[in-house]
């Protein structure tokens, strides 16, 4: 059996294939005309021996439903016609992916506006730069050192005790500096350095009601320290206070002792002091060093 079909527009018969039935779900262009057309619809069935008319067309009928079934089955449309929408696959296709017209703001990206006074400005419009005269760098030399001098002469100041102490050598000349500002050159009275050991307060043998204090007072840093003041206090049986007396270095240091030149480093002093109290009073006593 041949399967033909024949063109609407001009009556043509030609013959067709499965295959190009299932390619275009029936869609053919005539070669005579150039129509395009749906050949399952216009199929034309012939047979060597056909026996009547009513078999032609049962058999014509076969093929269409089988190339319908087949066109189904193929589910592809011709862009170029708009498909047959009685035929429903079987399988749902596929929404189209959507599109996103994203619009970009062209004024982000644009030039920002210069203003008219500086997109006209040209180098003939720049100042000059200033001409410094030999005077003026002279001028800003000499309040450079004046200003230098000035910080030298306070660091002095201030750390006078500290270098007299530390360069000896430079005493002479930090005691004329002072002259001139009516200050002094004092030792230094860094209490830390210092520490008084071996208390010990005892009656007079020869003097009744008189106590002698006897200690130890000892630098243990690398710069002669000034003489610091110690405090005594006797207390009675109670631990109260009977007595309080601050001594100054005249009072516990021996005649012979120049107390303006400080304890030497790493050097020990004894310190005696004799005090007039009722030593029936007195259980205790308590020593102190302070400046």
């Amino acid at each position: 059996m041949s399967l033909i079909t024949a063109c609407p527009a001009c009556q043509t018969q030609f013959e067709v294939t499965d295959e190009q039935l299932q390619a275009y779900a029936g869609k053919v262009r005539c070669g005579e005309c150039n129509h395009v057309f749906d050949a399952r619809s216009h199929l034309v069935v012939t047979g060597a021996f056909p026996q009547s008319e009513s078999d032609v067309v049962a058999t014509a009928s076969d093929a269409e439903v089988y190339f319908k079934v087949s066109a189904e089955a193929a589910q592809i449309d011709t862009p170029a016609e708009t498909p047959d929408i009685s035929l429903k696959p079987d399988i749902a296709l596929e929404e189209p992916t959507p599109t996103w017209n994203l619009r970009v703001d062209e004024t982000e990206h644009a030039e920002r506006e210069v203003p008219a006074f500086l997109r006209n400005v040209s180098l003939s419009d720049e100042r000059p730069a200033p001409v410094e005269s030999p005077a003026s760098q002279w001028l800003f030399v000499t309040l450079s050192g004046m200003l230098l001098l000035l910080l030298l002469l306070q660091f002095v100041y201030f750390s006078r005790t500290s270098l007299a102490a530390n360069y000896p050598q430079t005493k002479p000349f930090l005691q004329a500096f002072c002259q001139q500002l009516h200050c002094d050159v004092s030792l230094p009275q860094d209490i830390t350095q210092l520490t008084i050991d071996d208390a010990d307060i005892q009656e007079h043998k020869e003097r009744q009601g008189v106590l002698a204090f006897s200690s130890v007072l000892m630098n243990h840093g690398s710069v002669p320290q000034a003489y610091p003041k110690v405090e005594l206090t006797l207390t009675n049986t109670a631990d109260e206070a009977v007595l309080r007396k601050i001594l100054k270095p005249a009072d516990y240091l021996p005649a012979s002792v120049n107390h303006t030149l400080g304890l030497a480093p790493q050097q020990e002093q004894s310190v005696k002091v004799l005090l007039g109290v009722d030593e029936k009073l007195v259980t205790g006593f308590r020593v102190a060093i302070a400046y």
